[in-house]
Protein backbone atom coordinates (compact mmCIF):
# COMPACT_ATOMS: atom_id res chain seq x y z
CA UNK A 1 0.00 0.00 0.00
CA UNK A 2 1.43 3.38 -1.00
CA UNK A 3 1.70 6.36 1.33
CA UNK A 4 -1.18 8.04 -0.56
CA UNK A 5 -3.38 4.95 -0.08
CA UNK A 6 -2.58 4.90 3.66
CA UNK A 7 -3.39 8.59 3.92
CA UNK A 8 -6.75 8.09 2.23
CA UNK A 9 -7.71 5.00 4.26
CA UNK A 10 -6.38 6.47 7.53
CA UNK A 11 -8.46 9.62 7.27
CA UNK A 12 -11.68 7.60 6.89
CA UNK A 13 -10.95 5.19 9.79
CA UNK A 14 -9.71 7.70 12.37
CA UNK A 15 -6.24 6.12 12.49
CA UNK A 16 -3.43 8.71 12.56
CA UNK A 17 -1.81 9.26 9.19
CA UNK A 18 1.77 10.21 8.38
CA UNK A 19 1.79 12.54 5.40
CA UNK A 20 4.69 13.49 3.17
CA UNK A 21 4.57 16.96 4.72
CA UNK A 22 4.93 15.39 8.18
CA UNK A 23 7.92 13.36 6.98
CA UNK A 24 9.58 16.48 5.57
CA UNK A 25 8.85 18.48 8.73
CA UNK A 26 10.16 15.67 10.96
CA UNK A 27 13.34 15.43 8.88
CA UNK A 28 13.93 19.19 9.08
CA UNK A 29 13.38 19.18 12.84
CA UNK A 30 15.66 16.20 13.55
CA UNK A 31 18.47 16.15 10.98
CA UNK A 32 20.93 18.53 12.70
CA UNK A 33 20.42 16.96 16.12
CA UNK A 34 20.90 13.48 14.67
CA UNK A 35 24.01 14.55 12.74
CA UNK A 36 25.50 16.04 15.92
CA UNK A 37 24.72 12.83 17.82
CA UNK A 38 26.39 10.73 15.10
CA UNK A 39 29.33 13.06 14.43
CA UNK A 40 30.43 12.94 18.08
CA UNK A 41 30.77 9.19 17.69
CA UNK A 42 31.92 8.58 14.12
CA UNK A 43 32.89 11.92 12.55
CA UNK A 44 30.89 14.29 10.35
CA UNK A 45 31.62 12.60 6.99
CA UNK A 46 30.46 9.16 8.13
CA UNK A 47 27.60 10.72 10.10
CA UNK A 48 25.93 12.03 6.94
CA UNK A 49 26.04 8.63 5.26
CA UNK A 50 24.74 6.81 8.34
CA UNK A 51 22.02 9.47 8.89
CA UNK A 52 20.64 8.92 5.40
CA UNK A 53 20.31 5.17 6.10
CA UNK A 54 18.69 5.89 9.47
CA UNK A 55 16.07 8.19 7.96
CA UNK A 56 15.43 5.78 5.09
CA UNK A 57 14.73 2.96 7.55
CA UNK A 58 12.71 5.18 9.89
CA UNK A 59 10.56 6.61 7.06
CA UNK A 60 9.83 3.09 5.83
CA UNK A 61 8.64 2.20 9.36
CA UNK A 62 6.72 5.30 10.49
CA UNK A 63 3.75 5.37 8.04
CA UNK A 64 2.77 1.88 9.19
CA UNK A 65 3.05 2.94 12.86
CA UNK A 66 1.59 6.44 12.81
CA UNK A 67 -0.07 5.85 16.18
CA UNK A 68 3.33 5.49 17.93
CA UNK A 69 3.55 8.17 20.62
CA UNK A 70 7.34 8.72 20.49
CA UNK A 71 8.69 8.68 16.93
CA UNK A 72 11.86 10.54 17.97
CA UNK A 73 12.71 7.74 20.41
CA UNK A 74 12.27 5.22 17.59
CA UNK A 75 14.52 7.31 15.33
CA UNK A 76 17.30 7.18 17.93
CA UNK A 77 16.82 3.46 18.50
CA UNK A 78 17.32 2.98 14.75
CA UNK A 79 20.37 5.27 15.03
CA UNK A 80 21.83 3.12 17.79
CA UNK A 81 21.43 -0.02 15.68
CA UNK A 82 23.01 1.61 12.62
CA UNK A 83 25.92 2.87 14.77
CA UNK A 84 26.63 -0.65 15.94
CA UNK A 85 26.54 -1.82 12.30
CA UNK A 86 28.90 1.01 11.35
CA UNK A 87 31.38 0.09 14.09
CA UNK A 88 31.34 -3.52 12.98
CA UNK A 89 32.11 -2.57 9.39
CA UNK A 90 34.64 0.11 10.23
CA UNK A 91 38.34 -0.54 10.09
CA UNK A 92 38.96 1.31 13.35
CA UNK A 93 41.04 -0.87 15.63
CA UNK A 94 42.67 -0.40 18.98
CA UNK A 95 46.45 -0.17 19.38
CA UNK A 96 46.54 -3.78 20.57
CA UNK A 97 44.64 -4.95 17.49
CA UNK A 98 46.91 -2.89 15.24
CA UNK A 99 50.00 -4.49 16.82
CA UNK A 100 48.54 -7.96 16.28
CA UNK A 101 47.77 -7.20 12.63
CA UNK A 102 51.26 -5.76 12.10
CA UNK A 103 52.88 -8.78 13.74
CA UNK A 104 50.82 -11.14 11.58
CA UNK A 105 51.58 -9.22 8.37
CA UNK A 106 55.31 -8.95 9.08
CA UNK A 107 55.63 -12.47 10.46
CA UNK A 108 58.61 -14.45 9.26
CA UNK A 109 59.28 -18.13 9.48
CA UNK A 110 62.06 -17.46 11.99
CA UNK A 111 60.20 -18.52 15.12
CA UNK A 112 57.09 -19.94 16.65
CA UNK A 113 56.26 -16.62 18.36
CA UNK A 114 54.56 -15.36 15.19
CA UNK A 115 52.26 -18.37 15.17
CA UNK A 116 51.34 -17.71 18.80
CA UNK A 117 50.08 -14.26 17.79
CA UNK A 118 47.98 -15.74 14.98
CA UNK A 119 46.59 -18.38 17.34
CA UNK A 120 45.73 -15.74 19.94
CA UNK A 121 43.89 -13.70 17.30
CA UNK A 122 41.90 -16.74 16.15
CA UNK A 123 41.12 -17.78 19.72
CA UNK A 124 39.93 -14.26 20.56
CA UNK A 125 37.69 -14.23 17.49
CA UNK A 126 36.19 -17.57 18.45
CA UNK A 127 35.72 -16.48 22.07
CA UNK A 128 33.98 -13.28 20.96
CA UNK A 129 31.71 -15.23 18.61
CA UNK A 130 30.49 -17.31 21.57
CA UNK A 131 29.38 -14.25 23.57
CA UNK A 132 25.77 -13.04 23.56
CA UNK A 133 25.17 -10.30 20.98
CA UNK A 134 24.81 -7.49 23.56
CA UNK A 135 28.12 -8.38 25.24
CA UNK A 136 29.92 -8.64 21.90
CA UNK A 137 28.55 -5.24 20.83
CA UNK A 138 29.66 -3.72 24.13
CA UNK A 139 33.23 -5.01 23.71
CA UNK A 140 33.41 -3.83 20.08
CA UNK A 141 32.22 -0.36 21.05
CA UNK A 142 34.48 -0.07 24.10
CA UNK A 143 37.72 -1.62 22.84
CA UNK A 144 37.62 -1.42 19.04
CA UNK A 145 35.73 1.85 18.55
CA UNK A 146 37.38 3.17 21.75
CA UNK A 147 34.21 4.82 23.04
CA UNK A 148 33.89 5.78 26.68
CA UNK A 149 31.62 3.69 28.88
CA UNK A 150 29.00 6.48 28.76
CA UNK A 151 29.17 6.63 24.95
CA UNK A 152 28.77 2.84 24.78
CA UNK A 153 25.73 3.15 27.04
CA UNK A 154 24.26 5.85 24.77
CA UNK A 155 24.78 3.77 21.63
CA UNK A 156 23.25 0.63 23.13
CA UNK A 157 20.47 2.53 24.89
CA UNK A 158 21.28 1.38 28.42
CA UNK A 159 22.22 3.17 31.63
CA UNK A 160 25.81 3.84 32.64
CA UNK A 161 25.83 1.31 35.50
CA UNK A 162 24.17 -1.32 33.32
CA UNK A 163 26.83 -0.73 30.66
CA UNK A 164 29.59 -1.28 33.21
CA UNK A 165 27.90 -4.52 34.26
CA UNK A 166 27.59 -5.71 30.64
CA UNK A 167 31.28 -4.98 29.98
CA UNK A 168 32.36 -6.73 33.17
CA UNK A 169 30.26 -9.81 32.33
CA UNK A 170 31.55 -9.83 28.75
CA UNK A 171 35.20 -9.70 29.83
CA UNK A 172 34.63 -12.39 32.45
CA UNK A 173 32.87 -14.64 29.93
CA UNK A 174 35.67 -14.10 27.40
CA UNK A 175 38.36 -14.90 29.98
CA UNK A 176 36.49 -18.06 31.03
CA UNK A 177 35.85 -19.20 27.46
CA UNK A 178 37.36 -22.61 26.63
CA UNK A 179 39.02 -20.86 23.67
CA UNK A 180 41.17 -18.92 26.11
CA UNK A 181 42.25 -21.90 28.26
CA UNK A 182 45.74 -21.92 26.77
CA UNK A 183 46.34 -18.35 28.01
CA UNK A 184 45.27 -18.89 31.62
CA UNK A 185 47.82 -19.15 34.37
CA UNK A 186 47.41 -21.95 36.87
CA UNK A 187 47.27 -21.33 40.60
CA UNK A 188 50.69 -22.97 40.95
CA UNK A 189 52.20 -20.60 38.42
CA UNK A 190 50.67 -17.64 40.29
CA UNK A 191 52.26 -18.87 43.52
CA UNK A 192 55.71 -19.08 41.90
CA UNK A 193 55.52 -15.45 40.74
CA UNK A 194 54.59 -14.06 44.18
Amino acid sequence: MSLQDRQNSGSSTGVPVVTEAMLASFYDAQIERLLTFLARRIGRDDAEDVASRIFEEFFAWWPGHAEHSQPVAVLYRVAQCRLVDHYRRSTVTSDAEARIFKAVLTATASGSRDFEIVELRLDLQQGLAELPERQRQALYLRYLAELSVQECADVLGVGFENMKKILKQALKALRESPCMDAYKTTDAAKEVHR
